[in-house]
């Protein structure tokens, strides 16, 4: 990950990082982590309190769980809800939940693939590896960064929050 070293200061550069990580995560011998044990790492290297991260918060996070040891995968627990997000610890939880919601779609195809089932839909989870999940948010930032949130309700991803974090993550999780 040391190739990577232009500074992230803005929704664009976060889309370029994002874009790098996937080619790099696609290149010959690499080894990427599941999402979920990079969904663990990045839950397990936040703190307990901090100010909003914006993009370059953001881009320092994300590489650092993609740099840190291993955290294994995560025990299987569907998620019904995304837990609220407006600070560091919640988005601990969201993350460690994401993780869990992540292995328990890994279980169910490989539980249908196993019985000879079709299998081929992806799960709930649009994405089978992080590089494609990276891809997916690079994709949806594309199409949301400078406008207006599409439904009422829906906070702005800019300023990078916590709770912008959050619903990237989750629209990521989605988003094919």
């Amino acid at each position: 990950m040391n190739t990577i070293t232009n500074p992230v200061e803005t929704g664009e550069d976060f889309r370029a990082l994002l874009k790098q990580l996937t080619q790099h995560l696609e290149g010959p011998g690499a080894n990427p982590p599941d999402v979920d044990d990079l969904l663990l790492r990045w839950a397990a290297a936040l703190p307990d309190h901090a100010p909003d991260p914006g993009w370059t918060g953001l881009a320092g996070q994300l590489l650092d769980a993609i740099t840190a040891p291993s955290a294994g995968h995560a025990a299987p627990a569907p998620m019904d809800t995304e837990p609220p997000v407006s600070t560091p610890g919640d988005l601990q939880a969201l993350l460690r939940a994401l993780a869990a919601d992540y292995a328990h779609d890994r279980n169910q195809q490989e539980n249908k693939k196993a019985r000879g089932l079709w299998a081929n839909d992806g799960g709930s989870w649009a994405h089978s590896s992080l590089a494609s999940f990276l891809e997916s948010w690079n994709a949806w930032l594309g199409s949301t960064l400078g406008r207006p949130p599409r439904f009422p309700g829906t906070p702005p991803i800019e300023p990078v929050t916590w709770t912008s974090i959050a619903q990237q993550l989750g629209t990521a999780r989605v988003y094919e």
